[in-house]
């Protein structure tokens, strides 16, 4: 067991070890046993906290989707004028796509491995992409209220599925290239949604 984990509650153990494999192997190809022995907890300890493996892997995705969603809307909050705002979605992508070593997006590379379309991670999949959806579209109408001259001619609504396109895909582009201009590409892409 890692030196960092020593200290740490079984539960916390469990947490701090999963998502790094479920982000580098994917759903399917981690295993319950080997996130236990990896963590250095009993069998009975890790069914006592997560009875299925779609327990432990939804407690992931809810973190994780926390978790970024604080951090874009830390980096859009530091920006100053609803124009940097309104772009400030897609230019956080730039360093989270380094400091990730280009994995790519956990929701995109998980969720589409679980078949049953009604199960619980996939839908927390949706609320991942629904919760940046509904963020590009207040930054959206943002925008366009600042300047009714200068962006009265775009529609909040088309602006934001536009968007959500543009960074959906240089997010998964990203990751089967390991580079970064998909990104760089897609922030272009979004800079010239708001051109008359």
């Amino acid at each position: 067991m890692p030196a960092k984990l020593e200290n740490e509650s079984p539960r916390d153990r469990i947490l701090m070890t999963a998502p790094d494999l479920f982000y580098r192997q994917g759903y399917r190809a981690t295993g319950i046993n080997e996130v236990i022995e990896k963590a250095g907890v009993a069998k009975a300890t890790f069914y006592a906290h997560f009875p299925t493996k779609d327990d432990l892997c939804l407690a992931y995705l809810k973190h994780r989707n926390a978790q970024e969603y604080k951090e874009i809307t830390d980096f859009v909050n530091s920006k100053r004028t609803p124009r940097t705002r309104f772009f400030g979605v897609m230019d956080s992508m730039e360093a989270w796509a380094v400091r990730t070593k280009f994995r790519g997006c956990q929701f995109i590379n998980m969720v589409p491995e679980v078949p049953d379309h009604s199960s619980e991670l996939r839908r927390e999949g949706h609320l991942h992409y629904d919760g940046a959806r509904a963020l590009i579209r207040k930054l959206a109408q943002e925008l366009i209220e600042s300047d009714p001259h200068e962006y009265g001619h775009l529609d909040a609504n088309t602006l934001t599925e536009d968007y959500m396109t543009h960074l959906a895909g240089a997010i998964a582009l990203a990751g089967v290239y390991n580079e970064l201009w998909p990104i760089k590409n897609g922030m272009s892409a979004v800079r010239r949604l708001v051109e008359k």
